[in-house]
């Protein structure tokens, strides 16, 4: 039933697309029309990735066997497709080369930009974690006593508060001792 709402909601994006291709004179195919509807839903979360998830992975998995039509249609129309063969695969070899280029221009620029981006935040995350430690150094001497204490006696431990106060050298002792 998941699956069914799913696709329902995929199914209603498109139709929309399909009325507006209908209604607005632009010369824009109505599959563009629901793609860039689905992402401004997506985008301003009108409608959660959640809801289509399953069944958009399902319809990319599936893709390949969508384009077994389109190629029988083009075995069908060869004796059309034939004189205008070399410029389509022309077209086809630079359009992908191009493709290809500026992808890779795109995702290294990307990269660069993650990586400066993650140094900064590195450092800040590491200046957070020196002035934490800092803070930690700076509690008062019973007050440590006392953590040790809990922390000993939630490891099962049993210490004497006597004990305690000899060893981390509390202030009215007779020893002196005060660290």
């Amino acid at each position: 039933m998941k699956y069914m709402k799913q696709f329902g909601i995929i199914l209603a994006v498109t139709c929309v697309g399909e009325f507006l291709h209908y209604f607005l004179p632009l010369p824009i195919p109505s599959s563009i029309y629901g793609l860039v509807l689905m992402l401004v839903l997506l985008c301003t979360h009108a409608l959660k990735i959640e809801d289509v998830r399953d069944t958009a992975e399902f319809l990319i998995e599936i893709m390949p066997m969508m384009f077994i039509p389109a190629a029988v249609g083009l075995l069908v129309a060869w004796s059309s497709l034939k004189p205008v063969l070399f410029p389509v695969l022309v077209i086809t070899i630079v359009s992908t080369i191009l493709v290809m280029g500026v992808t890779g221009v795109v995702t290294q620029t990307v990269m660069r930009a993650r990586k400066k981006l993650t140094s900064r935040t590195d450092t800040v995350i590491s200046q957070e974690a020196a002035e934490s430690r800092q803070e930690r150094n700076m509690i008062p001497l019973d007050r440590k006593i006392k953590l040790k204490i809990r922390i000993r006696v939630v490891r099962g431990l049993r210490w004497k508060r006597d004990h305690i106060d000899k060893k981390f050298g509390k202030k009215g002792d007779s020893n002196g001792s005060d660290k």
